[in-house]
């Protein structure tokens, strides 16, 4: 496919271009230092913004900002420049802002000025173009209370009734508006009616207790000497007489109306449109110049970082209106590096894209890691976050568990709370079967079965500081096989859940599917797990009396187990039938009449010491190595393993005989030297070997998250540390191997209930190059494990035990200004008859009234009370609705049709 863009359609047409003269404000700009800087253009005035006004913007002006950090940091409104060496390598970001209301000439003007400022760094850094109300998380990092945009329209009036509209979760946006009208008014948003003694907070019914905090907090600091007065939504009736009267001098309330849509759907929604396992399908165009701007669109299936192959030429992906990409390869001109931020808009414009679509250009070794995540491949972003600690010890196999209760960052590295020693009670689920299995040395999993491991912690010290620093004294292990049905998986589901619940906050519950098994969970057996196929589930489980041994059944059967791993927290054995091909790196253990253990000869040592342990559970074993084969250990195999199948040194094949159900994705495990290691039974189209914690791995992303209408919403927090969580939100920390979802002690009912849904819905729906079947893990506030903690700078246990709610910051200002006054009808006191009329959407009785095919079609004719408002309800049928719902049925509806509500 072919896309031409003609030079008209460019921001700034490339022939245009003037003799790039750097600004006189840019030069103070140090080349090589850690540094945030904000410029604003004002028409031709561009002028430096003094550090106090940082986070204040203008809606008809547009800004620059630079910042600068270490890599693997990040910049923000409170950086201090500090001058680095010349070898440091440092990340460069530079973003321009349009305000809303911005003037034509500002907009050709700013994107003359990023050109400079480009120029004058040597094209090292990445542009994001940004718009108000549609930041990226990158530009909103920066500012971590959020920040305000004032009207220009207002700039020279006297200061009088001023209206803001605030809204956001994570970073309060406070916007104000250029006139004072009910149009404004949303039910999602927090209103704030400045007035000369009193400021009012209108609090929209659908706001999250969260945005209340920020808006109360963000009104005191604007107001400290005036009286505040919060007014519920649909309780403005509520008010004392002077109160109403100074609000219906501005906001008549018999002109109310309140809009109930959401507005912020889109920008938060975790949906991609990518195709339903969210592996992300963007596409690609490569621009080639003649004469106009040709893009001619690459024919990949799932992209990769190898589709940018040409460090001559400029690339454009299109993330399906979200986001619009332009990577520039490291030979590429200069005059394309400067051009390609226009291209892009262009591109925009000709796809009849938003014009508030985020447009970034990247340049090839200096990506972004919001640009790298886009690719399942990527792996050259995962080698930079290694930290290096290695969890084992020069004897092999032993772990330091002293180390591991008292470094939290280890843990969280190797992904190991202990060392696996502790008490683990082991059930099985089949069907509607459940059974707890007797503890035996050998454990076998069978692939049409699900599994539920209770594991208590074992400290390897009794230093209270250390047993603090592990979190958890029990966890709970759900693991469900690629065959395992709807019904079993439903069933395990339940019993895990309800386990979990029984530690009361005390634990940690984490869900994983076949070949996403975690390096603790594999710890737990000491890498001697086997995963058989679930037609051994009759033969393994036939007998359920307590001496069942696993010799004892299995010595009339044969099969072969593929080892995987090189040591006890990435070592399983999987049985594997048909074995299409072998490569030299594997190891397998082989059970005829005899048990055979066979090593390929580019296998390590560490891996054929897993396999030997292996193969001393089946019994006496006899080692085989590659190419040293016996004659009776041929015929012995035959039917399982023959030399043609060998392939020296290559990865092997994907077989036509995937095996999977149930929605649990398939994932490639190999050893840990070699990514050749590829099970011939499953997919190949897998990301990361989520089983070997030396593995490179992705960086750690931060997501506050919530339900909406039945959707689940995210915001990405950048640069996230402890402080950012909330106990009154839910977040999803997604290492790359395992997503986890903290559950803050004061989130709302829904997200702490439904907390297994949030994160595979998330998981499913992740906005970037990932499969969807990772591990789940949840964790509750004041419970969280080390492995988690050690994701955050310096964690501190002590840190939000004196958070202060909604209800008490309104309380104390409550105690210091005269509030509205409400009683126990009131938002704040519902019983449940109460909650089901608020849950409704609110109409003036004007629209109520209408003929029945005149109504909104979300309006019951029958039911049409619940849609008022309670001051329009009480005014309407003189009482409230708790106490209309008392009344008998053929009360109601004379009441009813007396109102014209029937």
């Amino acid at each position: 496919m072919e896309l031409t863009l003609s030079p008209k359609e460019t921001e700034v047409r490339p022939n245009t271009i003037p003799d790039l003269k750097v600004d006189a404000t840019f030069r103070k700009v140090p080349k090589h230092a850690l540094t945030f800087e904000l410029w604003k253009i004002d028409e031709d005035r561009l002028e430096a913004v003094a550090r106090p006004q940082y986070g204040t913007f203008y809606d008809n002006c547009a800004y620059i900002i630079y910042a600068s950090s270490l890599v693997g940091h990040y910049a923000n409104h409170e950086t201090i420049t500090r001058e680095q060496k010349p070898n440091v390598p440092l990340e460069r970001y530079i973003h321009y802002w349009l305000g809303s209301n911005v003037s034509e000439q500002n907009r050709s003007n700013v994107v003359h000025k990023i050109q400079e400022l480009d120029t004058y760094l040597g094209n090292v850094a990445s542009i994001y173009r940004e718009s108000q109300n549609h930041e990226s998380a990158r530009f909103l990092s920066y500012f971590k209370k959020g920040y305000d945009v004032l009207s220009g329209a207002l700039v020279n009036s006297p200061q009088g009734v001023r209206l803001f509209q605030l809204y956001g979760r994570k970073w309060l946006r406070a916007v104000e508006l250029a006139d004072i009208d009910w149009t404004h008014f949303n039910s999602d948003y927090i209103m704030v009616l400045q007035m000369e003694t009193t400021t009012f907070v209108w609090i929209g019914r659908s706001s999250a207790s969260i945005e209340r905090r920020s808006a109360l907090s963000w009104v005191q600091r604007q107001r400290t000497n005036c009286t505040i007065c919060i007014v519920d939504d649909g309780y403005e009736q509520s008010m004392s007489p002077e109160q109403k009267q100074l609000w219906n001098k501005v906001l008549p309330l018999q002109q109310r109306m309140v809009y109930q849509t959401n507005k912020l759907g889109s920008d938060y929604d975790c949906k991609t449109n990518g195709d339903v396992n969210g592996s992300n399908k963007f596409r690609i165009y490569k621009c080639n110049q003649r004469g106009r701007l040709h893009l001619d669109q690459l024919d990949v299936g799932v992209p990769s970082k190898d589709d940018l192959s040409d460090a001559h030429g400029v690339y454009l992906l299109d993330n399906y209106g979200q986001s619009i990409w332009l990577w520039v390869g490291a030979q590429a001109t200069q005059a394309d590096a400067l051009t390609a931020m226009g291209n892009g808009r262009a591109f925009a414009k000709k796809k009849k894209y938003p014009n508030s679509t985020l447009v970034v250009r990247v340049l090839e070794g200096q990506e972004p890691v919001e640009f790298k995540r886009l690719f399942g491949n990527w792996l050259t972003v995962w080698q930079d976050n290694t930290r290096g600690h290695k969890p084992v010890s020069t004897k092999f196999g032993k772990l330091d568990a002293v180390l591991l209760c008292e470094r939290p960052k280890m843990a969280a590295d190797t992904q190991l709370v202990d060392d696996g020693r502790g008490e683990r009670i082991l059930y099985r689920i089949h069907g509607d079967q459940l059974e707890e299995l007797p503890p035996t040395k050998v454990v076998v999993f069978t692939t049409n079965a699900s599994y539920v491991v209770k594991y208590t912690v074992q400290c390897a010290t009794v230093v209270p500081a250390d047993l603090a620093c592990v979190g958890v004294k029990s966890i709970i292990y759900q693991w469900n096989g690629s065959e395992a049905s709807a019904e079993t998986i439903a069933k395990a589901d339940g019993f895990a859940m309800a386990s979990f619940e029984a530690l009361n906050g005390g634990g940690m519950f984490v869900q994983l599917y076949e070949f996403d098994e975690t390096p603790h969970f594999l710890q737990l057996f000491e890498g001697k797990l086997i995963i058989m196929r679930g037609q051994r589930s009759e033969l393994l489980h036939s007998n359920n009396n307590l001496h069942w041994d696993f010799k004892t059944n299995i010595m009339l059967e044969t099969f072969l187990l593929k080892i995987y791993g090189d040591a006890s927290y990435n070592g399983k054995a999987v049985e594997e039938h048909p074995l299409s091909s072998i490569s030299s790196k594997d190891c397998y253990v082989i059970k005829t009449n005899h048990v055979w253990v066979w090593c390929g000869q580019s296998s390590t040592g560490d891996a054929r010491e897993m396999a030997k342990s292996v193969g001393a559970l089946l019994g006496e074993s006899s080692l085989v190595l590659e190419g040293k084969e016996s004659k009776e250990f041929w015929q012995s195999v035959a039917m399982y393993f023959n030399q043609t199948l060998v392939i020296n040194g290559q990865s092997c094949a994907s077989s036509t005989t995937s095996s999977s159900s149930s929605g649990a994705g398939s994932m490639c495990n190999g050893s840990s030297n070699g990514g050749g290691n590829i099970s011939p039974t499953l997919s190949n189209n897998c990301y990361l070997n989520t089983t070997i914690p030396t593995k490179p791995r992705p960086p750690v992303q931060l997501f506050l998250v919530w339900w909406e209408q039945s959707q689940l919403r995210c915001e990405e927090i950048l640069g996230f540390e402890q402080k950012d969580l909330c106990a009154d939100s839910t977040y999803i920390l997604d290492t790359g191997t395992l997503a986890y979802v903290w559950l803050g002690s004061k989130a709302v009912k829904q997200e702490r209930d439904r907390y297994t849904s949030i994160a595979q819905c998330y998981v499913q729906n992740a906005p970037f190059g990932r499969r969807s079947a990772t591990a789940l893990a949840v964790v509750r506030q004041y419970s969280e494990p080390n492995v988690f903690k050690g994701f955050f700078e310096m964690w501190q246990d002590e840190l939000g035990k004196n958070f202060i709610t909604y209800e008490q910051m309104r309380q104390e200002l409550g105690s210091i200004a005269p509030s509205n006054a409400l009683n126990e009808g009131s938002a704040l006191h519902l019983n449940n008859n109460q909650k089901d009329f608020d849950g409704h959407k609110k109409y003036p009785l004007s629209v109520l009234v209408q003929e029945m095919d005149m109504l909104p079609p979300e309006i019951n004719p029958l039911r049409r009370e619940v849609h008022l408002t309670h001051d329009d309800f009480v005014s309407v049928f003189k009482m409230s609705f708790y106490e209309f719902d008392e009344l008998p049925k053929w009360k109601k509806q004379e009441l009813k049709k007396l109102n014209k509500l029937f």
